[in-house]
């Protein structure tokens, strides 16, 4: 839409990070037409006690919504985000999921049914902050069990998640560590629709959670909130 927002300068100072993470459903809005955030909590291959799954939780929801209720139309708060278990039916409750660290993720079969699952409904996910050979191996490996028949491809700037609301004018992003360059992957239905945007080398997440802070550079979370208020404007518009 070619729509042009100065972001940075929206993001209120808000609370830090808590010790350890819990949802944050009592606090949702009751209108069902609000969108929430939900974050996947998985198994780290075996691993629980890292919660790589809760990086930069709930510091980047609660910045990212409130960028995103103040530059769209969509209903939320900065208050309205959770977080899901891939067993739980409930998933199909949200229109949109976010993994952090997929690159430790590791899914069971009753997991993978019910992504697969969530997939088949029309869900959308987000695959953010893992860089790396061995961490995309593991990532793909567990992506084969969920969705064997689909295949990843490498996206480019002309594809329309990057064009439906923010006109992304560059895919070469500084990822927020010493990653390699950033890349961005995705799998549609047959449809052609996609349905998973993977950021590869990069770590949006933490430019949403640090953007209220001098940690990094304004131009580059304003970047990333872009991508983010785009992810969600395809997901909830295709």
């Amino acid at each position: 839409m070619g729509k042009r927002f100065w972001i940075a300068g929206a993001v209120l100072a808000l609370a830090s990070i808590i010790a350890v993470p819990r949802a944050n459903d009592d606090l949702l809005p009751d209108d069902p037409v609000y969108f929430r955030f939900a974050r996947v909590r998985f198994n780290e291959n075996g691993r629980f006690f890292r919660f790589g799954w809760a990086h930069d939780y709930p510091r980047a929801e609660r910045n990212f919504l409130k960028i995103l209720s103040e530059v769209t139309s969509v209903q939320t708060t900065p208050e309205s985000y959770t977080i899901v278990d891939l067993d739980d039916p409930r998933i199909m409750d949200y229109p949109l999921l976010y993994f952090s660290e997929p690159g430790t993720w590791g899914v069971t079969p009753a997991e993978a049914e019910n992504l697969r699952e969530y997939f088949r409904r029309g869900g959308f996910a987000i695959f953010d902050d893992f860089d790396g050979p061995w961490q995309w191996a593991a990532f793909m490996s567990s992506m084969k069990r969920v969705l064997p028949e689909r295949k990843m491809e490498r996206l480019t700037l002309d594809h329309p998640i990057f064009q439906c609301f923010y006109e992304i004018e560059t895919l070469d992003m500084v990822a927020p560590r010493s990653y390699g360059p950033a890349e961005f992957y995705g799998m549609s239905d047959d449809t052609g629709r996609l349905q998973v945007i993977v950021n590869f080398n990069n770590d949006i997440g933490d430019f949403w959670e640090w953007s209220d802070t001098d940690f990094f550079p304004v131009s580059l979370s304003n970047e990333a909130y872009k991508l983010g208020v785009n992810y969600v404007i395809y997901a909830m518009t295709h």
